[in-house]
């Protein structure tokens, strides 16, 4: 029997199988969302299951902690071992397709880094909608704390109240701040554990404010009032900044799409012309050329539209 069929079979199978076990621990954990808040507060009888929180937080390896993090800052319902599973089978789906449609090793490898980078970046562009509610919803957040805190309500009563009149996401983060304290647990390692969960600078700054109040004391009902300002601030300055660079990054979008448009249309129409520019000396070369300057155009043209605030 040909290697390279065995290779196939051996990978159809193994695809297959990787893409039943994915779909059906996907389905398990988006039906098991209380539970896993339950667990997430430890109110479990058996071992609570690490999330991936508790992994970013004690793991030693930089990408481990990325990724960790990538989960836990998109909002999945995915426990890690759901998420590597999905990570695994997209993997192999793409391997399995390289082989089985272009027969070519090389396409089956580029295939298996393609297959992986779709549920990152599916998970990535969830982290940055995710983080762009939140941005937009902080400083009512931040108002309606502050005014709870001048009323004289306790850290837990303001939390409770915020977390009953904003939408998700900060309605999430504000309900299980309020679980946490309900459990007995400090306001430091709360607070901790939000700066981590909302990384947004001004949260951040309110978290170290409640943990230097906890210690020394302060108006903390007036600077989280100026805080308020400071994210409507910041928000008002990004949306400015979307308004003024929307043509750039069309513009960079569009040739970018055209450009690969344009080859897919040309391998389609006459894969012979390609066939022949790749075969001769200074073909493949100029290819890569090409598509080196358009990947470098187009994190040049993301990172000036990238402003820090």
């Amino acid at each position: 029997m040909n290697p390279q069929f065995l290779l196939v079979i051996v990978g159809v199978f193994a695809t297959s199988g990787g893409l039943m076990l994915a779909v059906g621990l996907a389905l398990r954990d988006a039906q098991r969302k209380e539970a896993k808040f339950q667990r997430r507060l430890g109110n479990g009888i058996h071992q609570p299951e690490p999330t991936p929180e508790i992994l970013a937080r004690e793991a030693t390896n930089w990408l481990d902690r990325r990724f960790y993090l990538l989960l836990e800052r998109s909002g999945s319902r995915l426990s890690v071992i759901s998420a590597l599973t999905v990570l695994i089978a997209a993997a192999a789906i793409g391997c399995t397709l390289g082989l089985v449609v272009l027969e070519d090793f090389l396409a089956g490898v580029v295939g298996l880094f393609l297959g992986a980078l779709l549920p990152l970046g599916w998970w990535g562009s969830q982290k940055v909608r995710r983080l762009k509610k939140m941005q937009r919803e902080l400083p009512g957040a931040l108002d309606m704390l502050a005014d709870a805190l001048h009323a004289g309500q306790t850290l837990e009563r303001a939390a409770e109240l915020v977390a009953a009149q904003i939408p998700a996401p900060l309605k999430d983060e504000f309900s299980h701040c309020v679980a946490m304290l309900r459990l007995g647990h400090s306001p430091v390692a709360v607070m901790e554990r939000m700066a981590r969960r909302i990384p947004l600078p001004e949260f951040q700054v309110f978290a170290t404010a409640v943990l230097v109040h906890r210690q020394t004391g302060g108006n903390l009902a007036q600077l989280t009032t100026r805080l308020a300002g400071a994210a409507r601030d910041r928000q008002e300055f990004f949306s400015h900044l979307g308004a003024q660079t929307v043509a750039a990054r069309y513009s960079a979008i569009g040739l970018v799409t055209a450009a690969t448009l344009g080859l897919a249309v040309l391998v389609m129409a006459r894969p012979e012309y390609l066939a022949f520019f790749l075969q001769s000396e200074l073909g493949p070369g100029l290819l890569i050329a090409a598509g080196a300057l358009l990947l470098f155009g187009t994190l040049w043209m993301w990172r000036v539209a990238n402003v820090k605030y």
